[in-house]
């Protein structure tokens, strides 16, 4: 079964960093096992709620830190994060309550928080061991958190297409092996049957048109069917 992955950040702190590694994630899991935006939660609805549900249904929790992540927030001079209503604090809040991954990722050469910079009720995320995501070894950093959350070896990059060419191949001539069967099968049932080959009974363009299409069908459902195997991985 696919697991479900919850990506946490702020948007003027790590929207661009956040988004590229869902890019990579959703190559690898369907959109529906990724929670990405709190602006998807719709109007009227209570975010907290909503938040705790979706956390609640996860494997992992990614917590995206970057070099704003703690910055002051208004008169009080304390980070937003200490704000009650804080949609962050409430996604640490429910992650951090249940038995699961939280990863924090450190956006570029941010530092973990310290546990007195953080409210009592997210502490806890101070004693969490962090990963790296920095711009010039993006694709080994996000290799090394993909392979994490997912629980895989990061030797080899599951999004690169090149790694899923031989698969797509082999399940693309797969299909076309399994309809050239089939459709022998029938052209011999109908022989049988008839005492007359297929051609005779719908002539000679027709029966090389269902060849045809029949082939490029096995090979169109054998590509979707890697498709979907490497989505389940």
């Amino acid at each position: 079964m696919a697991k479900k992955i919850f990506i946490s950040y702020r948007r003027e702190d790590a929207a661009a960093a956040a988004g590229r590694v869902y890019d990579r994630l959703s190559r690898l899991l369907p959109r529906k096992n990724l929670f990405f935006d709190v602006s998807t939660i719709g109007g009227g609805e209570d975010f907290v709620q909503r938040i705790e549900m979706e956390i609640g249904e996860s494997d992992a929790v990614i917590v995206f830190i970057g070099d704003k992540w703690l910055e002051t927030a208004g008169r009080n001079g304390k980070p937003r994060l200490w704000e009650p209503g804080d949609f962050v604090r409430a996604e640490l809040r429910a992650a951090l309550a249940r038995p699961m991954l939280v990863l924090p990722v450190l956006i570029g050469g941010a530092h973990m928080p310290k546990p007195d910079q953080l409210p009592e009720d997210v502490k806890a995320l101070a004693s969490k061991n962090a990963m790296p995501l920095r711009h010039e070894s993006f694709d080994d950093d996000t290799e090394n958190i993909v392979a994490a959350v997912l629980g895989r070896s990061a030797k080899e990059r599951a999004w690169d297409d090149r790694s899923g060419f031989k698969t797509k191949i082999a399940y693309g001539l797969g299909g076309a092996l399994l309809a050239a069967a089939l459709m022998l099968a029938a052209a011999l049932l109908h022989f049988w049957t008839l005492g007359r080959p297929l051609s005779a009974s719908i002539g000679a363009p027709l029966t090389s048109l269902l060849l045809l299409g029949g082939s490029i069908l096995g090979v169109w459902i054998g590509l979707r069917c890697a498709s979907w195997k490497r989505k389940r991985l």
